[in-house]
């Protein structure tokens, strides 16, 4: 037996090595072909916080902000935002009203 080159032995490890090497084939032709979904508008359009907006606005005016009513009702918003706990989607069009009118106990 030893004069033969291919024996029992050799014949499955060659079957092992060709089946493992069908299945990483296999394998990356799959994940290969699959395609992410198209991005949707939504994904693409960031949305737009208006207060983010007024806030930079006011940290380009400088020390003139300081004096500037909308950037006062602007801070006081955010204050407020950052100490109350809210859902993310509870009450996002109020901020627009709440910009635009400083509220007395906020000063």
């Amino acid at each position: 037996m030893r004069g033969h080159l291919l024996g029992i032995p050799a014949i499955g490890r060659a079957a092992g090595s060709s089946l493992v090497a069908a299945a990483i084939v296999a394998t990356t032709l799959h994940f290969d072909r699959q395609k992410e979904p198209e991005p949707t508008t939504a994904r693409l359009k960031p949305s737009v916080d208006p207060l983010a907006v007024e806030l930079a606005r006011c940290r380009s005016i400088g020390i003139a902000a300081q004096n500037d009513a909308a950037c006062a009702a602007a801070w006081a918003e955010n204050r407020r935002r950052f100490f109350t706990y809210r859902p993310a989607d509870s009450g996002a069009g109020t901020a627009l009203q709440q910009l635009a009118v400083p509220r007395p106990e906020d000063r």
